[in-house]
């Protein structure tokens, strides 16, 4: 017969052990998507060394030659297949953690197995599969001709537009770096809002510990760091798209889209919306590349804009704190005034000159404070128009403290 002492502590050891195995899980699970998202951004570099590689130096608009390195690409096949066992690996793994955090002790072998099968072939995984699988697979040769429209003076030619020839390993090529996502995401899973602390909170409150809400804390806690990450590498991503569609229509446009900096420079220019005008795409792709810039652009300097306001903008107490200040400024200046009156008052009269004109003075800086005490107003209700009654009323309710106040002055210094 097991003692109660005993029970109890096996009771304990166990949800210990469990907790143990589901922390190694989360563990494994991070790792896992770390490397397939290395695997798959070295298949990336893999592709770029090919795609410069058979770059031939007799290729034009018309003339699609290559020279094909088939080293490089059995490379980038190579890499991809990796990529893909850390993926499915991954999916595994996290399928499995989710099944050991469930605490549905009613369920079954059975159903915990086909649960944990339909939670790894999800529709996010085949996703994911696809975008790796689009890539330049060895001897894979063809090209596609697209029917490129002509501006004016295009290097002699009459006609209003020509056939332009792209190879197909372009395209997989520009698609390949869709894969940067899975490098955002590995990297976004080792912040600090993506750990068992903030996990555990997130289940407390009902949200997700995703990618999304490990961006918007970030944003909340480094908002230009972020800004920077998002828009600097842009810079660069949209000049090798640009560079890729523009490249063989240099020997008609006349303008050296071969250079990768040129690229570059046309991307920032046209995402700070200055536009110099010294490059401009010409084919249709890179008109498309072109219009993703603009409008890249125009979110990332919103939200520059929208941060720079972020920080501008006062605290509750701060804004506490600035309106005692203007309240009581404008306040003293009234009490001042009206001092100043009775004292001229006292000493020369009340139909004297200096009387007067301190009169029109207390007139004044009484105006003044209203219209302070007002604007404070509209800043507390958000710039919203208040009733004409409401108005009136606290306005006579700052006039009869001022009154008091003013009354309580004279007294004393009356004695």
């Amino acid at each position: 017969m097991v003692e109660p002492q005993s029970k109890q502590t096996l009771l304990s050891i166990k949800p210990r052990k469990e907790i143990n195995q589901s922390r190694n899980l989360y563990l494994q699970w991070r790792i896992a998507e770390l490397f397939s998202s290395i695997f798959s951004c070295l298949g990336i570099v893999s592709a770029t060394a090919d795609y410069e590689y058979s770059f031939s130096i007799d290729r034009s608009h018309s003339n699609c030659a290559e020279n094909v390195e088939q080293v490089y690409r059995w490379l980038t096949f190579i890499l991809t297949l990796i990529a893909m066992y850390f993926l499915i690996l991954r999916h595994y793994i996290k399928s499995k953690w989710n099944n050991k955090r469930e605490l549905n002790i009613k369920s079954n072998d059975h159903r915990r197995f086909r649960r944990r099968i339909k939670s790894m072939f999800s529709k996010g995984l085949m996703f994911e599969i696809l975008i790796l699988s689009i890539f330049p697979y060895p001897y894979l040769v063809g090209h596609v001709r697209v029917n490129q429209p002509l501006v004016a003076d295009n290097n002699g030619y009459n006609d209003n537009s020509i056939e332009l020839c792209y190879n197909i390993s372009e395209f997989l090529y520009v698609f390949m770096y869709a894969r940067l996502w899975f490098l955002l995401r590995a990297l976004f899973n080792f912040t600090p809002y993506q750990d068992d602390h903030a996990r555990y909170y997130c289940g407390k409150t009902g949200t997700k510990a995703n990618v999304r809400f490990s961006i918007r804390c970030m944003m909340k806690t480094h908002p230009f760091i972020i800004i920077y990450c998002f828009s600097c590498p842009s810079f660069f991503l949209l000049g090798i798209f640009l560079r890729v569609f523009e490249r063989p229509f240099s020997d008609v446009s006349g303008q050296n889209f071969a250079s990768y900096q040129n690229a570059v420079w046309n991307c920032a220019i046209t995402m700070a919306t200055v536009g110099y005008g010294d490059l401009f795409p010409t084919t249709v792709f890179g008109r498309m590349v072109g219009v993703l810039c603009t409008m890249w652009g125009a979110f990332v300097f919103s939200m520059i804009v929208f941060t720079f306001q972020s920080l501008l903008e006062l605290g509750t107490r701060q804004s506490e704190a600035f309106k005692a200040i203007k309240e009581t400024r404008a306040a003293a200046r009234v009490i001042t005034a009206c001092l100043l009156y009775s004292v001229y008052k006292k000493n020369f009269g009340a139909e004297s000159v200096k009387a007067r004109i301190q009169m029109k003075k207390v007139e004044i800086r009484l105006n003044k404070y209203k219209t302070t005490m007002k604007n404070l107003k509209k800043l507390d209700n958000g710039g919203e128009e208040e009733s004409p009654i409401h108005k009136l009323q606290i306005l006579s309710k700052q006039v009869q403290n001022i009154e008091l106040k003013i009354n309580q002055l004279m007294d004393g210094y009356g004695k």
